[in-house]
C-alpha cells in the first residue's frame, strides 16, 4: 500500500472513480488498443516490406516515423494529461488514429504511408498516456500496470495467431482492418474511463523532468526500448533472411508472444514482494540471454527460444518500469511521460540500427538490443542508490 504522499491519496476530482472495475477495465483495454501497431509490428513491417518492396532502411524509418509520433504525443502529455477532461482527450486521440488506418488502406506511396503512421502514433500516444495515468491513480497502481501489460500481451497472442495466414494471403490489409476495428471498441470504453484523476494542478508542469530521480529512470525506460524498437521492428526480417518461411515466423512470434502473458502476470503477483530492482535486474539478464540465443542458435527451434525469453522478460520488466517511475516521482506526471521515453528510444532504436544494416548482417540489432539492456538496468540501479543515499521514499527497491 502507498503511503500518505502517494498520489493515490491527493484528492479525486468528482466523477472520477479509478478504483471502480469498470474504470479499470476501460483503461487496460484502451491502453492495449492504443498501443495495438506496435504490439504486432512484425506483421505490419513484414506487409509492407512486401506490398510496398521496401529495404531494411526504409523500414527503419517508418518503425521510426510511427513511433515518433507516439513519442511526441505522449511527452506533450505531461502538460495536459492532469488538466482536461480524459474522455474527450480520448475521443480525440483514438479519431486520429481511426482516420490514419483507414487512410493508411487507401495509399500506395511510401512517404505518404509513413506520415499516416506518424498520425495514428500522435493519436495512440495521447490515448495511451491518458489510459496509463488513470491506472496510476488506482490504489493498486503496481497491480494494474501488470493487468494492462497482460492484456497487450494477449492482445499480441491472439494477434499473431490469427492474422499471420490472413497476412500471408491478402498483404497489409487485414492488419489495417484489425486496427481499424479495435478503434471502433475503444470509442465505446471511453464511456467508462473517468472524466479526472487526482488533483496535482497546485505542481509545475515541468516539475518531473527537472527531478534528477524521475529522470534517471525515464532514460532507463528510454534505452530499454531502444532495445525493444531494434528487436521488434527487425526480428521478422531476420527470421526471413534465415530461410524460415512464413508460416514458421507467424507461429514462432505467436508462441513468443505468449511467453509475455505469464511475464506479465507474474510482475502482477510479485507487485511489491520483492521491491522492484531486483526483478528489473532479472528481466535484464533474460532478455540479454535471448539475445545470445539468437546469435548462436539461428535455427527454426533457436529461433522461436529466443522470441520466447525475449518476450517473457520484456513483458516482466515493464510493469516495473512503470513502478519504478511512480516511485520517484508522486504526481502522476510521471508515469504520463514515461511512454514518451519509451516511444523516444523505440523510434531512435529502428533509425539508428537502419544505418548498419543490410545483405542479410543484422549484428548491429543484437549490439544495439544488447548494450540498451544493460545501460537501461545501470540507470535503474544508480537511481536507486541516489534515492537511498538522499533518503527518500519510498526508494526504488523497496516498498
Amino acid at each position: 500500500m502507498y503511503d500518505q504522499n502517494s498520489f493515490s491519496a491527493l484528492p479525486v476530482s468528482a466523477g472520477a472513480h479509478p478504483d471502480r472495475a469498470s474504470a479499470v477495465m476501460a483503461a487496460v483495454v484502451v491502453s492495449m488498443i492504443a498501443m495495438g501497431a506496435f504490439l504486432i509490428l512484425p506483421l505490419l513491417i513484414g506487409a509492407v516490406a512486401v506490398e510496398l518492396s521496401l529495404s531494411e532502411s526504409q523500414l527503419g524509418v517508418l518503425s521510426t516515423a510511427a513511433m515518433s509520433g507516439s513519442a511526441i504525443s505522449s511527452l506533450l502529455a505531461v502538460v495536459w494529461v492532469r488538466r482536461v477532461n480524459w474522455r474527450l482527450a480520448g475521443y480525440l486521440g483514438i479519431s486520429t488514429m481511426l482516420v490514419a488506418h483507414i487512410g493508411s488502406l487507401l495509399v500506395e506511396s511510401f512517404a505518404l504511408f509513413a506520415v499516416l503512421q506518424f498520425l495514428a502514433g500522435l493519436g495512440a500516444g495521447a490515448v495511451y498516456s491518458v489510459a496509463l495515468t488513470a491506472l496510476s491513480d488506482n490504489r493498486n497502481a503496481d497491480r494494474c500496470f501488470g493487468y494492462s501489460i497482460a492484456a497487450q500481451v494477449t492482445f499480441q497472442v491472439v494477434g499473431m495467431l490469427a492474422l499471420s495466414s490472413p497476412v500471408a494471403d491478402y498483404g497489409l490489409e487485414p492488419v489495417l482492418l484489425t486496427l481499424v476495428a479495435m478503434d471502433g471498441v475503444a470509442l465505446l470504453l471511453l464511456f467508462w474511463l473517468p472524466d479526472q484523476g487526482s488533483q496535482s494542478s497546485q505542481q509545475a508542469v515541468f516539475t518531473v523532468v527537472r527531478n534528477p530521480l524521475v529522470l534517471l529512470t525515464l532514460a532507463g525506460c528510454f534505452l530499454f526500448f531502444l532495445n525493444v524498437g531494434v528487436f521488434w521492428t527487425f526480428i521478422e526480417r531476420i527470421g526471413a533472411a534465415a530461410g524460415f518461411d512464413a508460416a514458421h515466423i507467424g507461429i514462432s512470434l505467436a508462441v513468443g508472444v505468449s511467453f509475455g502473458v505469464p511475464g506479465a502476470l507474474l510482475a502482477s503477483w510479485c507487485g511489491a514482494r520483492f521491491g522492484r530492482l531486483l526483478p528489473l535486474a532479472l528481466g535484464a539478464l533474460i532478455t540479454v540471454a535471448s539475445i545470445v540465443v539468437l546469435v548462436i542458435a539461428m535455427t527454426p527451434t533457436g529461433y522461436l527460444m529466443a522470441l520466447a525469453l525475449y518476450n517473457f522478460g520484456w513483458n516482466f520488466s515493464l510493469a516495473f518500469q512503470y513502478a519504478a517511475v511512480n516511485a520517484a516521482d508522486k504526481s502522476g506526471r510521471g508515469v504520463a511521460v514515461a511512454p514518451a521515453f519509451h516511444g523516444l528510444g523505440a523510434a531512435a532504436g529502428p533509425a539508428l540500427a537502419a544505418a548498419f544494416v543490410g545483405n542479410a548482417d543484422f549484428r548491429a540489432v543484437y549490439v544495439l538490443s544488447a548494450a540498451g539492456v544493460v545501460a537501461s538496468l545501470a540507470l535503474f540501479v544508480f537511481a536507486s542508490l541516489r534515492q537511498r543515499s538522499t533518503h527518500m521514499s519510498p526508494a526504488l527497491c523497496t516498498e
